[in-house]
């Protein structure tokens, strides 16, 4: 079992730090990088060690590494396709990969940071025709313009190299992993692609430091637990039927970290989805009405989430769980997700015995669509023993009336 660091704020920072569960984390609205502790509490109590443990909506991958550091064999999934790349490149990977045509990766990221600038998809579409004026009615400002011709030199060169089979499957993710980070670390965003700010930074100039460096590839961390571990990109509720044939028998550790609210991922995420699929949606160059973000629609249609509905969420969660084969399953919640305390309980109830750990946790931002005012939300794990039987009504309740306890405490 490796040695687990928790979250720390500047320790464990993505872009400097050493620790493989933190390296090169893509700004993640829901990421759990810093409730790694709470989610540790109900790994322990499942007395689970050196199993399996299946990651379902896998997202920034936090919990999948944070795992595999533990010592388990993993299976990473989630149906966004940049999030199916980082897992492939920190997750399933074990060790470096050779590029043996290229003589190893330190030749291969060497070449592609020094790849020459070059206007293609990202520079047309997400950029500024002029990084020193610009045209607020008619530029997206993604990315300062310097840094979309050195994405797109060095997408473009990767796509040629998979096209000459210079490079395999795993060697294309190794490369993506580390893009994925470093197009967000540049980006004129606080994370979310649904919009940028207006000028670098906006009118505060937040975050010009990065905003206007250079974009720099570096080669992601890794960690050899010794085990095969696994990526899949599908639908959660399809998947789990296939667990126990993917892996040879049922998991030990089913964590679900199912999406709170009604933003989709693939809205929030899209230029991380083009730069990895590399399929230049078809948009205006420049703003014209209804493409300010220029999001990609495939969110509407491949990878729509029920979850993202407060009128689909229980139904899918009930079946979800319902379909599921563990021996425990982990649920990450918090108390203003689109799925009712009371009806997520008794879901998980009726699948086994529940225990709960549960702290309060400081929101991403306080907004006028949320349920609340207050600053702080309960986030919490519910850990199922599905050999047990179903949880009683009486202790769900208590269950129930513990989180709202903790919760109405909390000052507006």
């Amino acid at each position: 079992m490796g040695e687990v660091t928790l979250h720390h704020l500047r320790k464990t920072a993505a872009r400097d730090t050493e620790e493989y569960v933190f390296s090169q984390l893509i700004p993640y609205i829901g990421n759990k990088r810093k409730l790694l502790d709470l989610i540790h509490q109900a790994i322990k109590l499942t007395n689970i060690e050196d199993g399996t443990f299946v990651d379902l909506f896998s997202g920034s991958t936090v919990v999948s590494r944070f795992a595999k550091k533990l010592g388990f064999r993993v299976l990473s999934n989630d149906w966004e396709p940049y999030s199916e790349q980082i897992a492939m490149g920190t997750v399933v990977l074990n060790e470096i990969p050779k590029f043996e045509n290229f003589g190893g990766s330190k030749e291969v990221f060497e070449i592609l940071n020094n790849a020459i600038p070059v206007e293609d998809y990202v520079t047309k579409h997400l950029c500024p025709t002029d990084d020193q004026n610009l045209n607020h009615e008619k530029d997206r400002l993604f990315f300062m313009r310097k840094n979309g011709m050195k994405i797109d030199a060095m997408r473009e060169l990767i796509s040629k190299w998979i096209e000459e089979e210079k490079i395999t499957e795993m060697e294309f993710s190794y490369l993506m992993a580390s893009f994925m980070y470093s197009a967000s670390y540049v980006s004129n965003t606080s994370g979310l692609f649904k919009g940028f700010h207006r000028g670098w930074g906006g009118s505060n100039g937040t975050a010009q430091y990065r905003i206007c460096s250079d974009i720099i590839l570096r080669p992601p961390l890794l960690f050899n637990n010794g085990k095969e571990n696994i990526s899949t990109r599908e639908d959660a509720g399809i998947l789990v039927k296939k667990l126990p044939v993917i892996l040879g028998d049922i998991p030990d550790i089913i964590y679900l970290d199912p999406p709170y609210n009604q933003h989709p991922y693939g809205s929030n995420y899209h230029v991380l989805n083009s730069i990895t699929l590399w399929d230049k949606p078809n948009f205006p160059e420049k703003i014209t009405r209804g493409t300010k973000s220029a999001i990609r629609l495939d969110w509407r249609t491949e990878r729509k989430s029920a979850y993202n509905s407060r009128l689909k969420a229980v139904q899918e969660f009930k079946t979800l769980i319902e379909d599921i084969s563990s021996k425990f399953i982990l649920t990450s919640y918090s108390t203003e997700g689109n799925i009712p305390l009371e009806e997520m309980m008794k879901i998980l109830g009726a699948k086994g015995s529940l225990n709960v750990v549960k702290r309060e946790y400081v929101r991403y931002r306080v907004s006028p669509t949320r349920l609340s005012s207050k600053p702080r939300n309960i986030e919490f794990v519910v850990i199922t023993n599905t050999s047990d039987k179903p949880e009683s009504k009486h202790n769900i309740d208590k269950i129930i009336n513990d989180i709202r306890l903790v919760d109405s405490n909390i000052p507006d």
